[in-house]
């Protein structure tokens, strides 16, 4: 049986790439770890979202763990993760890539419409698994040409190759959002207000306004 609510209505899914090599010790786990939490609390608040948009959660290390499965928000309960290791993002990518496909492939199994989902990667480094580059790189592309996810990269801290990023989005021409280390909570809750507002909206609509973003929050052309 597929972990679907609400089958008459049109759902998001939503894939969280969450960085958790070594780097992200101290302020920025706590931080990953809260907003992780207010995200789950803010779909869970929003009566239309609670049961439409379903929410996974892949965490990137030396490993890659789909730590949250996908599920409906109204089931999503957040992950306590903690730092180690080196930056499995490429890997990471991929398994998200995989991991939207087969939600898709559950929603049309069951009869269910959907929203383009998402994928938000969220990162203070840059990958040390450069082996799979070409392959995260080549498969990230054709589903952004393909118009099969909307992709929201997110650099934190210093040390975040926003460049490295940008790579990833769509021609290497799209946008990379940056915050601080001690600061990118509210990255979480602009996401979660964004999909409410998404599966809040008329369904026949094929293009939906986003929330604006937190002036903690900056984009880098």
């Amino acid at each position: 049986m597929y972990n679907i609510m609400n089958f008459g209505e049109k759902h998001i899914a939503c894939v969280l790439l969450v960085d958790v090599s070594g780097s992200m010790s101290g302020d920025a786990i706590r931080e990953l770890n809260e907003g992780l939490r207010v995200f789950g609390e803010a779909l869970q608040s929003d009566s239309k979202a609670y049961g439409c948009a379903d929410v996974c959660v892949v965490s990137f290390g030396s490993t890659v763990q789909q730590v949250v499965p996908f599920c409906p928000a109204a089931e999503y309960v957040p992950p306590v993760l903690t730092a180690g290791g080196l930056t499995a993002m490429n890997e990471a990518i991929i398994t998200g890539l995989d991991m939207i496909e087969m939600r898709k492939q559950e929603y049309k199994d069951v009869g269910v419409d959907y929203w383009r989902p998402w994928v938000f990667l969220l990162t203070d480094g840059a990958p040390t698994d450069n082996d799979l580059y070409q392959d995260a790189q080549q498969r990230l592309q054709e589903a952004l040409n393909g118009k099969k996810i909307n992709f929201f990269p997110m650099g934190i801290g210093s040390g975040a190759d926003t460049q490295a990023l940008k790579k990833y989005t769509k021609n290497g021409s799209g946008m990379v959002l940056k915050a601080s280390k001690e600061n990118f909570q509210e990255a979480f809750v602009w996401l979660s207000s964004s999909m409410s507002v998404v599966s809040r909206s008329d369904p026949s609509m094929s293009k939906v306004d986003l929330e604006p973003l937190p002036s903690t929050i900056t984009v880098e052309l």
